[in-house]
């Protein structure tokens, strides 16, 4: 006779989203609190306690398949390189000008860049309103300033194509009075936009692609070769503002290593510092305006490092997964002065966001299901955007992997439409001698966390039996929905259930009064 199998041990258990903490009435039911985590913001620090609740609008877009994204640094526009079409293998860019986009919805453009293959990198230049896309082969510039009326065109048009013959394949970065350079093995080429160079026209190669744009491609003014390291392939770098030098990583595929330098182009490809422990591959780096000293490295062994630009060791490592995954993305912001610090999962599927005070990880944001491909931030907007990729669509675009959904009723939309409307009937008439705040305003629709309950994170598999009825699905809201099979997030884990089943840009924008209720639609039967 089989007996019955042991009970999962605790970690196994993850407890559902209504007995984690929910700081505020207005928090993004799409997060998830660590339990007993007290963060630095304060009243007094108004965006940085906005982001540390969770307090933030989400407004969703379906795009190609993101390989690189980039928000200028006067957040004029946002540039993501992808592929669209068949097996997603057509160059796209799809890109958004941030100054006229609505809190309701996103409004993108895609179009051909002309460009041989899909691209895979993409800078912006504020100062002079161009974005740069490459392939393989070539770099096009397009201009976002604003035209007649004081508007940019909704198609940017083409300005340089810069020509790097496959020499110089790696990242690119745009430098200051007006030049671009292009990583390669050993070596970086430059170009001077503000000067003409010799022009390379390939006859042959023009007549056998047409919808490639062949004239015009410009050699590089210069090529300036790594004097210290003439076998280093920067597979990422981001140019360090105060000291001109470019902060580099590389990938053991490419050059057979995972060093962390500064390069100095200025004077002969010099190393200026090295960075030291990374055990993987080097795929993000990146700095915040609120102290130019600091930056962080996302790395392949699934940690992001803070590093102070002066020292060759970092002075905080984050383990962001426990999940044997690499650290996709980082991104670091200052809000009124508190480094925060947002980490991207790719088989955790999940946003992470970090109080750097207290090293602590204060929540967790849905992706829907889908994999993080690249975040970046838009400072002027107090927004956080997100590329994701559904690995639940091939490249053919056809779903699999989706078994009917089991939504309980909390998590369903009318459930997070009830609480809304809770809190704005409070919130215009608050009760005789109750505090002037609304923040603690009770849900009516979500099970109240027991304050005794001293279970902590996880929970076992008796102790949700003797819970019995939290987790109630809703058979009507269920029926037409679907889940995937082997996703990392179960339909209890956040407070609204939302599978995207698409490639899906996500736009985070935080804010002190956000509408909650805004939330898209999950994916359903009707295919």
């Amino acid at each position: 006779m089989l007996s019955a199998a042991p009970p999962l041990p605790a970690f196994a258990q993850i407890r559902p989203w209504t007995k984690s903490p929910r700081p505020h009435a207005l928090t993004t039911r799409l997060s998830r609190f660590r339990p007993d985590i007290v963060p630095t913001a304060t009243p007094s620090t108004p965006l940085a306690l906005a982001i540390a609740e969770a307090r933030a609008q989400l407004t969703t877009d379906l795009v190609p398949l993101t390989h690189a994204m980039s928000v200028s640094s006067g957040s004029s526009i946002l540039a993501l390189a992808s592929g669209g079409g068949w097996k997603a293998r057509e160059p796209m860019l799809q890109y958004y000008l941030l100054g006229s986009q609505s809190d309701t919805y996103l409004e993108g453009v895609s179009m051909d860049p002309g460009l041989s293959s899909v691209p895979r990198f993409v800078a912006t230049d504020e100062e002079h309103k161009l974005l740069f896309l490459a392939d393989d082969d070539k770099i096009k510039s397009f201009s976002f300033a604003a035209g007649e009326g004081g508007k940019a065109p909704k198609r940017l048009a083409n300005v340089h194509t810069l020509e790097t013959q496959r020499q110089c394949d790696g990242p690119i970065a745009v430098l200051s009075n007006g030049r671009v350079a292009r990583a390669g093995k050993g070596k970086a080429a430059i170009w001077d936009l503000s000067s003409p160079a010799p022009h390379d026209d390939d006859q042959e190669r023009a007549a056998s692609l047409p919808s490639v744009e062949m004239s015009g491609a410009s050699n590089p003014h210069a090529v300036v070769t790594f004097a210290d390291d003439p076998s280093y392939a920067p597979a990422t770098w981001y140019l360090h503002s105060p000291t001109g030098h470019l902060l580099c990583g590389e990938r053991t595929a490419s050059s057979g290593g995972y060093a962390c330098l500064a390069l100095d182009l200025e004077h002969g490809g010099r190393r200026a510092a090295r960075y030291l422990g990374h055990g993987g591959d080097v795929t993000r780096i990146t700095t915040s305006p609120g102290d130019p000293n600091l930056f962080v490295t996302a790395a392949g062994d699934g940690y992001a490092r803070l590093f102070d630009a002066r020292r060759p060791l970092p002075v905080l490592t984050i383990e962001t997964s426990i999940q044997h995954e690499g650290c996709v993305d980082v991104v670091l912001v200052h809000p009124n002065g508190i480094p925060t610090l947002f980490t991207g999962g790719d088989r955790t599927q999940q946003i992470k966001m970090w109080d750097i005070r207290e090293q602590e990880c204060v929540y967790e944001l849905s992706t829907g299901n889908n994999a993080v491909r690249g975040m970046a931030w838009d400072d002027a907007h107090s927004s956080l955007f997100v590329a994701t990729e559904c690995p639940y669509v091939n490249r053919f675009g056809e779903r699999a992997g989706y078994r009917k959904a089991r939504i309980p009723t909390w998590a369903t939309w009318a459930s997070v439409e009830k609480d809304y409307k809770a809190y704005k009937a409070s919130a215009r008439q608050p009760p005789a001698g109750s505090p002037t705040s609304t923040a603690s305003v009770a849900s009516e629709s979500v099970p109240p966390i027991d304050e005794d309950d001293s279970r902590g994170y996880y929970d076992s598999e008796d102790e949700d039996a003797e819970d019995g009825g939290e987790d109630e699905v809703d058979e009507a809201y269920s029926a037409d929905m679907r889940w995937p099979e082997k996703c990392f997030h179960k339909e209890n884990y956040f407070g609204y259930a939302y599978d995207a089943g698409e490639h899906v840009l996500f736009r985070w924008q935080f804010k002190d009064e956000p509408d909650i209720t805004q939330l898209p639609a999950s994916t359903t039967s009707d295919w």
